[in-house]
């Protein structure tokens, strides 16, 4: 069977990975291996979670690559491009934050340049994971019927985004902010938060509001259905 390693930003993404992932890959031919935590230092024993340490993580990823040289392996990550290190923005040559899908493609590109693994496919989330979360409001009610009032208006703050992805890169309007200020306490369970929605979404309906992340989970379905 064909396996593949996903690189996580953090313990939201991690059980997303885990639950919800896993099992839909499943059913095109991969096995999705345990979900690996970014690195934030040099310490193999040190704290995992957090897209801060570039160095720390491109030297965590060429260990991970040598690790490992099976052919039907493949990796990739699952890093927010809100936020990143200026390292990775300077590895495209950026000096300041990018938003644009376009922008965003060159830094994806730019972190496959610095190595030499043909496995491997970088992914950045635009802006954030939870624009899948934001994708399905009506599953949000659901999971969250007790902040019917803040989900309402945020619900009416987002209208007007037909792609979820789109939803902007603020400190106080990006998708993470937009959710804590809807429902108090969010932010305490925010990795089982996360789960909690999109397990009772649709994910079709996320995948089809959210075009860019269609677009990378399309790749692995299509690669694990190759011969």
């Amino acid at each position: 069977m064909k396996r593949l390693v996903i690189y996580c930003e953090g313990q939201t993404e991690e059980m997303i990975v885990e639950r919800v992932l896993r099992n839909h890959l499943v059913n095109y031919g991969i096995k999705v291996e345990r979900p690996i935590l970014a690195a934030t230092s040099f310490d193999p024993y040190g704290q995992r979670g957090g897209f801060v340490n570039w160095d720390a993580i491109e030297f965590d990823l060429m260990q991970e690559f040598a690790s490992d040289p099976d052919p039907n392996l493949r990796f990739t990550t699952l890093l927010d491009a809100y936020a990143m290190p200026k390292k990775v923005l300077q590895l495209a040559g950026f000096t300041a934050p990018v938003t644009t899908v376009t922008d965003i493609e060159a830094v994806e590109q730019a972190i496959e340049g610095v190595f030499t693994e043909p496995r491997f496919k970088a992914y950045l989330q635009r802006h954030e994971l939870e624009a899948l979360l934001l994708a399905d409001m009506d599953a949000l009610e659901r999971v969250f019927h007790r902040h019917k009032p803040g989900l309402q208006q945020l619900r009416s703050d987002i209208a007007a985004f037909a792609n979820a992805e789109d939803i902007n890169h603020g400190p106080t309007t990006h998708p993470a902010a937009r959710l804590a200020a809807a429902v108090a306490g969010y932010e305490d369970l925010k990795a089982s938060n996360a789960y909690f929605v999109l397990a009772e979404a649709d994910l079709d309906a996320a995948r089809a509001k959210c075009p860019r992340f269609d677009a990378w989970l399309t790749h692995w379905e299509t690669w694990g259905m190759q011969p």
